[in-house]
């Protein structure tokens, strides 16, 4: 199990970072935390925590987040994939080059500079430095590229995600080199306190010039197509290095992002000092490009999104037995969304994160039995003595529910089946054509998916494509995995007397919420099956049923049936749970206009309601089309 959650753990991180010299003496550790608050009040106390660190190494916060949606770069007809990348930070949308800021909003780049400017204040008042997610070399207006045709380089947007092309500028080009060179200048020049750059690239809107892995294939202008990819990288990195230098100083800069192995191959053997490929640790020329050993630990809210606060003690002491490794430089502590900067853990949770990071560094210890007595160590800590057993057990079946759903069910993803196909919150019926735009308002607009016909008729068309799932309804392995997390959230919710007992008892909700969550994952996708194997029957008039008596009636009636009380019986007991306090562990937006295709709005449980409700009204509707029983 050791090997395959850590290598879980390190796939859930945005990118593995490093902060080391290479050829320098050994430094200190560095901490870097994951962050995408808007809220400097939340981000000071998000701060003060990851500053319990400090005695270990040195503590990084990333600051790359902007302040608002970059609405100017939807379409006039909204796309979902533009709704997706309009999160994404990048140098530009902070201190914009003068050729680039005229075709940005001034008021809006003012704002991403003033949030900025403010975190990095919070971590010079405390004493810890920054690093920076860059999504580079984002898509650009088209009015850009009108003013500077030669500067136009590869197509970055998904073709089937996407209702409208979107280009980025071209880096094989001394030009654009440095217009970014500028640009990581006067980054630095404003925030010294910037020290890992994260460049992110050939995904989210992002793209290099004939990149294997560009959404709409390898693609650019002809005159770099004979271009070694190697170069190309190497060349922006060194133009970021140099504008760092010519800014307040060296950074040390992390690549990730979309490459096949060739193109790995041939990058690595040319990157500059203090780059590194996230995750890689490649075979070194001079010493130069080693990838300092780096671990990665992470809350479950990839996994559970949109609920927050689940902390898997085993998984994470498993991924932290490294720490007394002398090679081991960096540690990455991920607390919020990956890649879409919508949601953070609760301070709490982070808190919680760095109980056991400190745990961890007390007492190195490798193996499942000196993990598993962290895990009763970190246990008593927050249960207290009497409960520490029973807590142990609680975090043990957290882990194997975790473990076994990703088993049975590993394409039931919570943050795109959940949330951005919105099977959360929309009603399950046999024929969902049948609804009016009025019962449709609250959730179709945030469905992702180009075609509104798909996203109304189709529940498991995942982006484009479409969703698996086990065998059957009654999976034995997803059941014990909805299983072990009921027992874990009951012992959870038991434990009285407990110094952390209202965070726990939170948790105990999460759980709860999570496999609710998965449930409906589970009855959307068998009830589009049937569908699916009806689909004459449903396109057609109402049935007339003959009147042959029939134990069953129609092979899939009695499962549908079954399914459809299911899901509202489900759906009343995550209305229960909300009701309950299990509100503030779920990502939602603040405001109705900030609900988007991967955030949910704040009235969650009129959503709720309204799924009830509908279906409710619906409720006869299988038998006009599918053969009832008749006994």
């Amino acid at each position: 199990m050791a090997g395959k959650v850590g290598r879980r753990l390190c796939a859930l991180i945005p990118v593995l970072l490093a902060t080391t010299a290479s050829g320098a003496a050994p430094a200190s550790r560095t901490f870097i935390f994951t962050n995408s608050s808007r809220d400097l009040g939340e981000f000071r106390a998000f701060a003060k925590i990851a500053s319990r660190l400090k005695p270990h190494g040195s503590v990084q916060i990333d600051i790359g987040v902007l302040a608002s949606k970059a609405m100017f770069e939807m379409p006039p007809a909204w796309s979902a994939w533009h709704e997706y990348a309009i999160f994404n930070a990048n140098l530009s949308k902070f201190f914009p080059h003068p050729q680039i800021a005229p075709y940005l909003p001034a008021d809006w780049v003012t704002k991403n500079r003033e949030l900025l400017m403010a975190k990095a204040a919070i971590l010079r008042e405390l004493g810890l430095e920054a690093a920076l997610s860059s999504n580079d070399t984002h898509y650009l207006p088209e009015a850009f590229f009108e003013k500077y045709l030669h500067l136009r380089g590869p197509r970055v947007d998904h073709p089937r995600r996407s209702l409208r092309e979107e280009f980025t500028y071209c880096v094989d080009l001394a030009e654009t080199r440095d217009i970014i060179a500028s640009m990581v200048a006067d980054m630095k020049r404003h925030v010294p306190e910037i020290k890992t750059i994260l460049v992110h690239t050939n995904d989210s809107g992002t793209g290099l010039c004939w990149a294997d892995q560009q959404y709409s294939g390898p693609n650019g202008p002809a005159h770099c197509k004979r271009r070694n990819v190697g170069e190309r990288v190497r060349d922006l990195m060194e133009a970021m290095h140099r504008g760092a230098e010519l800014g307040s100083g060296p950074v040390t800069i992390r690549l990730g992002g979309n490459f096949t192995s060739r193109e790995i191959d041939e990058i690595r053997r040319q990157l500059p000092p203090d780059t590194y490929l996230s995750g890689r640790d490649p075979a070194h020329i001079d010493g130069r490009n080693d990838d300092p050993a780096t671990i990665g630990i992470t809350t479950q809210i990839n996994a559970s999104y949109p609920v927050l606060g689940l902390v898997n003690p085993l998984a994470i002491f498993e991924a932290l037995e490294r720490l007394d490794d002398p090679g081991v430089r960096t540690v990455v502590i991920n607390t919020s969304l990956s890649w879409y900067y919508r949601a953070d853990e609760p301070v709490k949770t982070v808190e919680k994160m760095v109980d056991l990071v400190e745990v961890a560094l007390a007492d190195p210890a490798h193996g499942l039995l000196p993990r598993f007595n962290k895990v009763r160590q970190i246990a008593a800590r927050w249960g207290g003595e009497k409960n520490a057993d029973r807590l142990f057990e609680a975090f043990h079946q957290l882990d194997e529910a975790f473990r076994l759903k990703q088993i049975a069910a590993p394409n039931y993803s919570n943050l795109y089946a959940g949330v951005s196909m919105r099977l959360l919150t929309r009603p399950l019926l046999i024929r969902p054509g049948d609804l009016g735009s009025e019962d449709e308002a609250y959730f179709l607009p945030h469905v992702f998916n180009v075609s509104r016909e798909e996203a109304r008729l189709d529940y498991i068309d995942l982006h484009g494509g479409r969703m698996s799932g086990p065998a059957s309804w009654e999976d034995p392995l997803l059941r014990q995995s909805l299983s072990s997390a009921l027992e874990a959230a009951q012992i959870l919710e038991g434990a009285t007397g407990a110094p952390e007992k209202e965070w726990l008892e939170l948790v105990a909700i999460g759980l709860r919420m999570w496999s609710s969550e998965l449930r409906s994952i589970n009855n959307f996708y068998f009830a589009q099956r049937i569908r699916d194997s009806h689909a004459k029957e449903l396109s057609g008039p109402p049935l007339k049923p003959s009147k042959t008596s029939t134990f069953a009636g129609d092979s899939d009636y009695l499962l549908w049936n079954e399914i459809q009380r299911a899901e509202y019986d489900n759906t009343a007991e995550l209305l229960s749970l909300i009701r309950n306090g299990g509100l503030e562990m779920i990502a939602r937006a603040r405001r109705v206009s900030d609900e988007d295709v991967f955030l949910l709005g704040p009235d969650l449980a009129g959503a709720l309601e309204h799924k009830r409700r509908i279906m409710r009204q619906h409720w006869l509707d299988v038998q006009q089309y599918l053969t009832s029983p008749l006994k």
